[in-house]
């Protein structure tokens, strides 16, 4: 398990030291750039049904996941070290914990100095709730509730795939995992949502990522709930907040982040949320104080930050279980 723990940590210090690039080049744009080929072809070939979504989905989440399996081992081959290398590369591209952190510190700066329209554009750059009117405690809240529910999506469920893959197939499983991961959760953002468009074309798209972040994001929970005392909060509350609100949401797994971040910092999220101009009656999700300041967005990111250490923790000592049991 030393091999999995250092490709685990060198992913997040790579992280950590450069953050997500951004470039034309960067190989989730040119994912993006593929999956809009993919669709047009497939729609023009097979037409706009489930079975057009289906085949575009298996072509775009099983090539790359392979790609990058296979240059892990054809590294590996040359050079051990090499091929660590390589899966390190590909886990951290799939892993964005930094850019959380950045977009935080976005917002957090200009409330700091009382510039709301400045705060309530960079929090516009994250959400696709109506930003442009929030008073501070509501960009604050945004911010706590992106942090949340992108955790999930951009960190544990990444790191949680990496090592299901490492379990089946050492250094390149790890590696095709995370890419896997990547490649399914990019589809659902471009092709999962329930307009005419794609309400059948992305069905497999949404219900696949579903699938995937099923586990993670309960696991998530309860690394958020250990990691509640680095911000002053409860286990117990937020374990209890995770449970209670996991269904107060129209995603079957972003609750258990957001719900659980509700629970460790000691306050109220959720709510009436306006999109397009149009109010959402979501629940609230917590029982703590409900008018946030600059300082809980602070937490969140400490949060944020503990909670992925622990999470990795979890998943080493669930893989050596996993040896020790079934190897």
């Amino acid at each position: 398990m030393f091999q999995l723990m250092m490709l685990l940590l060198g992913a997040l210090g790579l992280d950590r030291l450069l953050g997500d690039p951004r470039s034309r080049l960067h190989p989730v744009v040119l994912f993006g750039k593929a999956a809009e080929w993919m669709e047009k072809r497939c729609r023009r070939i097979l037409g706009d049904g489930v079975g057009a979504g289906l085949a575009g989905w298996l072509v775009l989440t099983l090539l790359p996941a392979a790609a990058a399996g296979g240059t892990v081992r054809w590294f590996g081959v040359m050079q051990p070290w090499a091929g660590w290398l390589v899966a390190v590369i590909w886990i951290y591209i799939t892993v964005a914990l930094r850019s959380l952190g950045d977009h935080a510190r976005a917002i957090e700066k200009p409330l700091q100095h009382g510039r709301l329209t400045e705060a309530r554009r960079a929090l516009s750059r994250i959400v696709s709730r109506d930003t442009m009117t929030l008073p501070e405690s509501e960009i604050v809240r945004g911010g706590i509730e992106s942090l949340g529910e992108n955790l999930i999506d951009a960190v544990t469920s990444p790191l949680f795939w990496a090592t299901v893959g490492y379990l089946a197939g050492g250094m390149p499983g790890a590696a095709a995992g995370a890419v896997w991961l990547r490649a399914v959760n990019t589809l659902d953002a471009m092709w999962g949502y329930r307009n005419e468009r794609y309400h059948r074309f992305g069905r497999v798209a949404a219900r696949m990522d579903d699938a995937a972040h099923f586990l993670p994001a309960r696991l998530t929970l309860a690394a958020i709930a250990l990691a509640a005392p680095r911000v002053g909060g409860s286990p117990v509350t937020a374990l209890r907040m995770g449970i209670r609100h996991r269904h107060d949401h129209p995603s079957p797994n972003s609750g258990y982040g957001m719900a659980g971040f509700a629970g460790a910092l000691g306050v109220r999220l959720g709510g009436p949320t306006v999109y397009d101009g149009v109010c959402e009656e979501y629940p609230y999700w917590g029982d703590g104080r409900a008018e946030l300041t600059v300082s809980d967005l602070k937490r969140a990111r400490q949060l944020a930050d503990t909670a992925t250490v622990v999470f990795a923790g979890m998943l080493l000592a669930g893989a050596i279980v996993w040896r020790m049991c079934f190897t």
